[in-house]
């Protein structure tokens, strides 16, 4: 029952974000991307998560033991709100870096090399994209990147 009051949740986040993305004014000017297209992608995103989520959990049966193992949720809950904290002092990338070698060594990856590596350039590819590409500034942080 928990998996299918969470996936309807997250559907009804969807929705609001929807909803909310709908609400921002379209500016008068000719552009490519307007100020909705962001937050569309990201609410059509979580829809789709969202429907495949409640179908998945209306679908199935529910786990027999139906225990939540709280302690990976709330490391990965942590690791969120240290990398809030940390994004704008120490940097975008710097930040992203660390929070997805967390996030993969909380959900049982032992490969340190590789989670940061992997993160590096997951996060330098982001950054690039949206700092360097779309023009939208995200925090340099400590160390800047001279391309």
């Amino acid at each position: 029952m928990s998996t299918r009051l969470v996936s309807a949740g997250f559907l009804a986040v969807a929705l609001v974000v929807l909803a909310q993305a709908f609400m921002i004014p379209d500016s008068g000017a000719y552009q490519a991307v307007g100020p909705r297209a962001f937050p569309l992608l990201v609410g059509g995103g979580m829809a789709v998560v969202a429907v495949i989520g409640v179908a998945q959990a209306f679908r199935s049966p529910a786990a027999p033991d139906g225990e939540v193992r709280w302690g990976p949720v709330l490391l990965l809950v942590g690791a969120l709100v240290l990398y809030a904290v940390l994004l704008v002092p120490v940097g975008y990338w710097q930040a992203t870096t660390l929070f997805f070698t967390a996030v993969a060594r909380v959900l049982g990856s032992r490969r340190l090399v590789r989670d940061l590596l992997a993160g590096l350039l997951l996060a330098l590819a982001t950054y690039f994209l949206f700092d360097r590409l779309l023009g939208i500034a995200l925090p340099p942080g400590l160390v800047r990147l001279a391309i």
